[in-house]
């Protein structure tokens, strides 16, 4: 399957089974492949401030000139471990930096020009970038699991307050859904999906 293919695979299946439990529709639903320019702006803004940089192609996040990195999850950006999520790159000045904008290797299918070259935007920006856009530059509530307190939502955090926006006021973090006592994992096929789970009990008994 082409890449948008995929995407678009998996926000159906996820707004129909939405749909199945009862839940609304948002009012928007933006995607981060339809907001590349606003990511590109958002990312000029951070060199111009002087906060981000560019190596090879690729722009970074400076966390050694933001010294509120690391107040969301309360960790000392001294002790972070390199490669958290995934492999470091070898142009970054710091391991804790992390990326804005990635320049486009061999034959990577998702890419668009830049002022830096072929690329795609880092896994954060795009959070930034639509949620400012369309609730403005401070909002009240920004909802996630604890497994994207660290990196992701304190890199969102920094990247948005370092180019000036307020952000959100209040973090809500959940839980992990579990199975027979054990954290549901894709990775362990450890795991069960709403669709199947409906041919086996009412929507809304799984709601409830």
């Amino acid at each position: 399957l082409e890449p948008m293919e995929v995407a678009e695979k998996y926000f159906w299946a996820y707004f129909d089974a939405m749909a199945r439990l009862g839940v609304r529709r948002p009012s928007v639903v933006p995607r981060a492949t339809g907001h590349i320019v606003e990511q590109i702006e958002l990312t000029k803004e951070l060199l111009a401030r002087g906060l981000a940089y560019e190596a090879g192609g690729s722009v970074y996040f400076d966390v050694s000139a933001w010294r509120d990195y690391g107040q969301l999850s309360g960790r000392d950006p001294g002790e972070q471990v390199e490669g958290t999520r995934v492999e470091v790159r070898g142009d970054k000045r710091d391991p804790r930096d992390f990326a804005l904008w990635k320049t486009a290797e061999g034959g990577h299918l998702m890419r668009w020009p830049s002022p830096w070259g072929e690329g795609f935007p880092g896994w954060h920006l795009e959070c930034s970038v639509m949620s400012t856009k369309y609730l403005g530059d401070e909002f009240d509530i920004h909802g996630g699991g604890l497994d994207l307190v660290f990196p992701h939502h304190e890199c969102e955090l920094a990247q948005a307050r370092a180019a000036g926006k307020p952000f959100a006021r209040v973090w809500l973090h959940w839980n992990m859904l579990t199975l027979n006592g054990e954290k549901m994992s894709k990775s362990k096929g450890h795991v069960v999906e709403l669709a199947p789970l409906f041919e086996l009990h009412d929507p809304l008994a799984v709601r409830f």
